[in-house]
């Protein structure tokens, strides 16, 4: 028998609680994505980057490209410069494949997202293949308005296969913010020399999260966690299901002196237009980390993006340094290329220092 944990819901910044066991398939485990970024899970971010850590060490995990978007791993420390508010910095370059890679993967099976779960269909598969052999260990996850379950972390992922590949439905919440901040008070407890990084599959826009983003800067700071986030648009994903779902299900319609049955929800073109107007807060948050983020509509576009993914994840630097500057605050990073300006670097563009 396989046995989750129960979540007793908090705002997530609280410590976790004493919590009781169920039955994986019971609470629906949805399983994840295509468990991207299994080998170096050095993350790739083009934006502005802001943590805060506790600790000297600052890692920067560092992309390179040629102009044709073609990766580039055959680089050495000696290649790069990093400036941390424009003062050079000594590099090393972390070797990636020595150091166990822990993985939480959050599923989002609340809201909309029951009209993907067609997509999550190989979804185990696509796990196994990106978490590798041990000691790499993983933890899935599912949500809805909380987090629902967490299984333990383990290198053997293939006996959940059933749950993975065909959650069970959430409520209508997707609870992003509290999801992930339950996710690093999990990454919090695994071998301090891990890599840690958060699989998110999920929807665009956080739905009844009490965990703010102020909170989770601080912690993905103070637990070097890379997220990669993999998005549905919701409101796309509910008006196409609303096309699949029987008549009976959508409200009756009102005109003159007689009701009739709508065959679709009449309401769902005025939420996409809403659902276009806010943020996308699930690559706000990959993007904030350090890691990267991007969007599917269906099982084959989820399939190339996360293949798109995990191959950059494998083939990117890990860059760290113990910074010159006690000054606490917002630093900014800069890296480029010593040799080679002419290649395209994407890395995490600022870290958050404590005072003493």
């Amino acid at each position: 028998m396989i046995v989750f944990y129960r979540i007793p819901f908090c705002s997530f910044s609280c410590a976790r609680t004493s919590v009781d066991s169920s039955n994986l398939n019971s609470m629906g485990l949805t399983a994840a994505k295509f468990g991207v970024l299994a080998a170096a899970f050095a993350g790739v971010a083009s934006a502005q980057t802001t943590l805060h850590t506790r600790s000297t060490l600052v890692v920067v995990p560092t992309l390179v490209q040629t102009q044709s978007k073609e990766l580039v791993f055959t680089l050495t420390a000696d290649d790069f410069t990093l400036t941390d508010d424009g003062v050079p910095q000594k590099v090393t370059l972390e070797e990636e494949s020595k150091r166990s890679l822990s993985l939480v993967v959050l599923v989002q099976t609340g809201g909309d997202a029951r009209g993907q779960f067609p997509s999550y269909e190989k979804l185990e598969t696509m796990l196994v293949s990106l978490l590798g052999a041990a000691p790499n260990e993983a933890s899935i996850v599912n949500f809805d308005s909380r987090p629902e379950g967490a299984s333990p972390f383990t290198s053997d992922i293939a006996q959940w296969r059933d749950a993975i590949n065909h959650p069970d439905v959430g409520d209508k919440g997707a609870a992003i913010f509290d999801s992930v901040a339950y996710a690093l008070e999990l990454l919090k407890d695994r071998p301090a020399g891990n890599r840690r990084a958060i699989l998110l599959i999920s929807q665009e826009h956080d739905a009844g999260s009490k965990t703010s983003m102020k909170e989770i800067v601080r912690d993905l700071g103070e637990t070097n966690t890379a997220i990669y986030s993999v998005t549905f648009s919701a409101e796309k994903t509910a008006a196409r299901q609303a096309f699949k779902d029987p008549a009976h299900l959508n409200p009756p319609l009102h005109v003159g002196d007689g009701d009739y049955q709508a065959y679709f929800n009449l309401s769902e073109p005025l939420r996409l237009i809403l659902g276009a107007m806010q943020k996308n807060t699930s690559a706000e948050v990959a993007t904030l980390s350090g890691g990267e983020w991007s969007s599917f509509d269906n099982a084959g576009e989820l399939a190339e993006d996360l293949g798109v993914l995990t191959n950059h994840v494998r083939n990117s630097y890990v860059l760290s340094f113990y910074p010159t500057s006690a000054d606490p605050g917002l630093h900014t990073i800069k890296v480029r290329l010593t040799h080679h300006p002419e290649m395209i670097v994407s890395a995490r563009g600022t870290y958050w220092a404590s005072g003493p």
